[in-house]
Order: C-alpha cells, then structure tokens, then sequence
C-alpha cells in the first residue's frame, strides 16, 4: 500500500543512502519534450472519447447542459470557497508530516506537484515536491518520511469513507444501502490489515523485507497488466521507510492520518454542493451512497489505467451514483461529476503550474537538478532559496 497516488499518485523507491521512493532520482530525471507533449494529448484524447464517445450512449447532454445552465452567482461561490478550503486540508498531512514546512508551502508544493504530475510522464510529482522541499532546506530524510506517509495515509482515508456513511445512517436512522455495509467491511478489514503491516514493519525488519517483496512483486503484475513500466527497488525502499520512519510515525501519524481523512470529507463536502447545485438534494441522493461512491472510485485510482484517473474516475462516479440515484438522475448527476472534476482535477493545472514558477522563480524549469549523495545523505545541489 505504500505505493498510493490522489488523484493516483505515482511513487518509487531508493537504495541505500538514498531517499526512499526514489526521490532523488525522480528529480534528476528530465522527460523529453516529445514525452510531455504525448502526455497532454494523451489527456486530451481521454478525455474526448469519454465525453464524446462513452457518455453520450448513457447519457443525455441536453440536461447535462441545462443542469449547468442553472448554476447560480452564490451556487458558484459556495463551490470555489469550499474548493479552496480542500486544496488546504489536501496539504495538511505534509503539514503535520513536516513541522518545518510552513502552510502556504504545503499547500503551494501541494497544488504544484499535482499539476505537474497531470501532464509531465513519470514520478514528477514526488520529483516537484523533494525538490522544493530541499530547497526550503527541508533535510532529505524528513521530507522523505513526509512523501510516503502523505502518499499512504492519503491512501488509507479512502478505506474510512464508507465506515464514516454507515456511522452516519445509523444516527439519522436512515435505510442503509447493501453497497455502503460491504464496502464498510472491506475497507475495515483492509484498513487493519494495513496499520497491522504498518506496525510490523517499524518494529521487525524480517517482516519489512518480506512485505517489500511482496508488494514489488504485486507492483510489477500490475503494472504490466496496463502495460507500464513497473516500480523498482521496493523491497529496499521499505526497509529504508522504516529506519527513517519510526520518529515520524509517533509524533505525527495519528494526526496526519486524521488529517487525510477530513480532506476527504472536505471533497464529500464539495461533490455534496456541486449535486445540490444541479438540483439533487441528500433526499434523492443519500449522503452515504456519495461517501462510498467516493472511496470506491479512490481504489479504481490507485490502479494506473489513465493519467490522473482522468476518464475512469468520471465514469465511474456516474455509474455509481446514478445506480443508486436511478437513471433519471443520470443527467444531472453527469453535470455535477463534471462540476466536481473540474474543481478537482482541471483546476489545480493551472493553478498549481502557476505557483511553480512564483516558488522557484527562474529555476522553475530546473525540476531535473541533480542530486549529490555527500557522506551517505543526499542532498539536491545549488538549489536557490526561494519562498
């Protein structure tokens, strides 16, 4: 599970004296110019045939259309304020992960790797944010503690969703849906499984090495089934992970892993507005449905079909909730997913490449500065202090 993405984040591992994950190598590698370009039309083409050729067979984008049209000035208010609000609490793990790193740098380093990683190839999220990380003077290994543990506690969240709707249809006293139960067992049972993992590795090197080839092993069958280059050096990177981590895990791990989980309930926050923007109220729509629909599209995620998950997380929020919702909601819940995404995903591109250039200034460009390993530490070179 260490090896998690949001929006399917992508994460590698070292060698010894190095950064786990890798991350100093993610930063010294430089996608061609080529590689980028068929990335962005890589995006655009997904996103083409999904809205022109698959939704259009289920759904019918005149009411799509007129669902949009009836957005509101405060409708649109309340999405972009409660939007900000989960661009923050998106940063907050790191925040608690890394005491050093002040709110307007989590949050800017936050928005910047996702925008990088929707439409430059490879780890170059986890490459955006060591670099900048280091360049804050930020040590190698904390800021390396704080990219794994971000990346699985963010991972993690996704299991509580469907346990937080059950809680929540036990005290309003609503009719709980069969889906909503079974994906609150599973996510328990996973959600055990995991923090037992956790615990075991921190505390037995043995048990670290054996989950570390377990999951190279897992990493590599999956990633040749949608025909990708598979991770390498897992093995070592957990056990790299757990030298470094044991400090990290005891201070922060509770409260970062809190934190995940309320930046997850802030997006339930913003998909909840963006369906009552559109005229679906929770009566219609129940909550919990919402909450477990969130955590299931979160595991298709972690599976790299797409960049971003963008294509497959739009359908499958449609095919979920218009399944509970029922097909004469499929146009307005299509409208919402849209709304939703857009805030989520489309946003953040801009948004974060923008904050990029602000945070390194001329260097911004410089996201291949190579690393120099001195006395078993590595440290990214000549990296200019800029805020």
């Amino acid at each position: 599970m260490i090896l998690s993405t949001m929006d399917a984040e992508t994460e590698s591992t070292a060698q010894p004296s190095q950064v786990p994950i890798d991350a100093a190598q993610a930063a010294a590698t430089k996608p061609s110019r080529r590689a980028i370009i068929s990335r962005v039309l890589l995006l655009v083409g997904i996103v083409v045939f999904v809205f022109v050729v698959i939704l259009p067979r289920v759904v019918d984008f005149g009411e799509v259309r007129d669902a949009l049209a009836t957005l509101s000035v405060q409708q649109l208010a309340a999405l972009v304020a409660v939007t900000l609000v989960a661009y923050v609490a998106n940063a907050a793990p790191m925040r608690i992960l890394i005491p050093a790193l002040s709110w307007p740098r989590a949050v800017g380093s936050d928005l910047a790797a996702r925008a990088v990683v929707s439409t430059i190839p490879g780890p170059t999220d986890i490459a955006t944010r060591f670099v900048l990380y280091r360049q804050w003077s930020i040590p190698a290994d904390t800021a390396t503690a704080g990219i794994v543990f971000a990346a699985f506690f963010e991972t993690m969240s996704a299991l509580v969703l469907p346990v937080i709707a059950t809680i929540g249809v036990v005290l309003t006293g609503e009719a709980a849906e069969p889906a909503v139960l079974w994906l609150s067992v599973i996510g328990l049972l996973v959600f055990a499984v995991a923090v037992a993992l956790i615990v075991g590795i921190v505390r037995s090197e043995p048990l670290a090495r054996r989950v570390g080839k377990a999951l190279q092993s897992i990493a590599t069958r999956l990633w040749r089934l949608v025909k990708r280059t598979p991770p390498t050096g897992i093995e070592q990177g957990v056990l790299d992970v757990r030298e470094r981590s044991k400090d990290t895990l005891s201070r922060h791990g509770l409260a970062a892993f809190a934190a995940a989980v309320l930046a997850k309930l802030t997006w339930f926050l913003v998909l909840e507005i963006a369906l009552w923007s559109v005229g679906i109220s929770p009566a219609m729509l129940p909550p919990s449905a919402v909450l477990a629909a969130m955590a299931a599209v979160a595991l298709v995620a972690l599976i790299p079909i797409t960049p971003g998950a963008v294509g497959v997380s739009e359908v499958a929020y449609i095919g979920f909730l218009s399944a509970v919702g029922g097909s004469e909601l499929t146009g307005q819940i299509t409208a919402a997913i849209v709304i939703y995404r857009a805030m989520q995903w489309l946003a953040p591109i801009p948004i974060g490449w923008i904050l990029l250039v602000i945070m390194r200034g001329s260097h911004w460009r410089d996201l291949d500065q190579p690393a120099a390993t001195v006395e078993g530490t590595t440290q990214t070179a000549d990296l200019p202090a800029k805020s």
